[in-house]
């Protein structure tokens, strides 16, 4: 049976994070996935035969976007990166599927630099590069994100870096107090102009609001009991959006896509697609270290 999906997450392997997000998704869960791309393994030529099946299994499923992501910072692990470059370009096609032409990469942007903007341009084929964000504010959002204290991004500078090499850039907010803290303003209007003004400022392309995602009891849903933004504040930003923006069209999981000032919006109040709008269209499949394929981000949503 034919499973549509938009997109196909690849979780980037690596043994601890070197962020603590304040409230990492991953954290919440106690699922726990093997890494089989492990080149010192003695079965990893099979399952890296797995691992190429389930991506010709998420293209002949109508996954076009790659997106590079992970219960790590995906730029941690370059060498896997370099792995997957190969298996796109030249171990797809011998299979006769062809390979993604469509990637992205979320991430937070720390040990991101010029040569490295250059690696994820060149050898890797990344076209979008979705920079995830707490806060304007460089030292609050390194805070939240839990960044080491030597590796802290200066925002400004990875998106000068990032148009410099010509990827779209899109920024993806996390909403939280103290995201509208860092762009000023007296009401949710006045910071909802602040913050398009700020990203038109970076250059961006495309932006992402995320409504920040709790489950359970945990540190990382008190973080956001605590932090979070009421949900006026959404619909505050879609009457903004609706009244400011074109509407481009309809995304096939449900979400409407909007232009203001040249810059493409969606606005993310289910970022773990819990709520599957379009039961024949999931929003992505997910490709873990354990080298099978699941149908979202939950362990009992594994296809094969």
């Amino acid at each position: 049976m034919k499973r549509n999906a938009q997109s196909l997450s690849i979780c980037v392997p690596g043994k601890q994070c070197v962020n603590r997000c304040a409230f990492c998704v991953s954290c919440m869960h106690t699922d726990t996935y093997r890494n089989q791309m492990n080149e010192n393994l003695p079965f990893y030529d099979l399952y890296f035969e797995d691992y190429v099946k389930r991506m010709i299994f998420a293209k002949e499923n109508d996954a076009n976007t790659m997106m590079i992501t992970g219960d790590i910072e995906p730029l941690q692990n370059r060498h896997f990166l370099q792995t997957l470059s190969i298996i796109n370009k030249y171990v797809l096609p011998q299979k006769g599927c062809s390979g993604f032409n469509w990637i992205e990469i979320q991430t937070s942007a720390v040990g991101f630099d010029r040569p490295y903007a250059r690696f994820l341009r060149n050898t890797v084929g990344v076209s979008v590069f979705s920079f995830s964000l707490s806060s304007f504010d460089n030292d609050k959002n390194a805070e939240i994100v839990g960044m080491p204290a030597n590796m802290k991004v200066d925002i400004a500078d990875v998106c000068s870096a990032v148009k410099e090499y010509d990827f779209t850039l899109r920024l993806s907010l996390n909403i939280n107090k103290a995201m509208l803290d860092s762009v000023g303003g007296d009401n949710y209007h006045e910071k909802i102009e602040s913050i398009f003004d700020r990203t038109f400022e970076l250059g961006a392309d495309q932006l992402t609001f995320r409504k920040l995602y709790t489950t359970g009891e945990n540190e990382q849903s008190k973080w956001i009991a605590q932090n979070t933004v009421d949900d006026s504040f959404f619909e505050k930003l879609k009457d903004f959006v609706v009244e400011n923006g074109k509407f481009i069209g309809k995304l096939p999981y449900g979400y409407s896509q909007y232009s203001v000032n040249g810059i493409s919006v969606v606005i993310d109040e289910d970022c773990m697609n819990e709520e599957k709008v379009n039961k024949d269209v999931s929003k992505y499949f997910v490709l873990r270290t354990d080298c099978k394929l699941y149908d979202g981000w939950n362990k009992e949503d594994v296809i094969f």
